[in-house]
C-alpha cells in the first residue's frame, strides 16, 4: 500500500507491507509516475514505518529512485525505517548513499533547512 502526499519542496510517500521482488516492478512504476506528475518537487522521503519486509529488488528500486531524482537536481531520502527495514537497508549499505533520519519530522525538517540556505 502506498500513500503520498506533497509537503513544501517534498513529496511525501508511506510505504506498507513488503517490498520484494513480487512488488518491486509495480513499486518502481508508482514512484515514478508520482515523481513525474510533480516536477517541482525536490526531493521525494519514503516513510518506511510500516514496512516488514524489503528484499535487494526493494532496495534496487530505492537506488534506482535515488539515482533519478539526483539526475533531475533533487534527493531521495528514508524516514522511519521499522527496524525490520533498517536491519535490510544496514546490511546492504543504504545509508551510506541514501539520507535515512529517525522521523519523518526530522526529514522534513532537514528538507526545510536546506530551502533555507539555498535561498541565501
Amino acid at each position: 500500500m502506498i500513500e503520498w502526499e506533497v509537503s513544501g519542496n517534498s513529496l511525501v510517500v508511506e510505504i506498507a507491507g513488503e517490498l520484494d521482488l513480487t512488488c518491486a516492478d509495480e513499486f518502481r512504476r508508482v514512484l515514478d509516475s508520482l515523481i513525474d506528475s510533480h516536477p517541482g518537487v525536490a526531493r521525494v522521503i519514503l516513510c518506511m514505518d510500516r514496512v516488514a519486509f524489503i528484499d535487494s529488488s526493494g532496495i534496487g528500486v530505492l537506488f534506482g529512485r535515488h539515482r533519478r531524482m539526483a539526475l533531475r537536481g533533487g534527493t531521495l531520502a528514508i524516514a522511519s525505517p521499522s527496524p525490520q527495514a533498517m536491519r535490510a537497508l544496514d546490511l546492504l549499505g543504504v545509508p551510506s548513499v541514501i539520507h535515512v533520519y529517525d522521523t519523518l519530522k526530522q526529514a522534513l525538517a532537514a528538507e526545510a533547512e536546506v530551502r533555507k540556505c539555498t535561498r541565501k
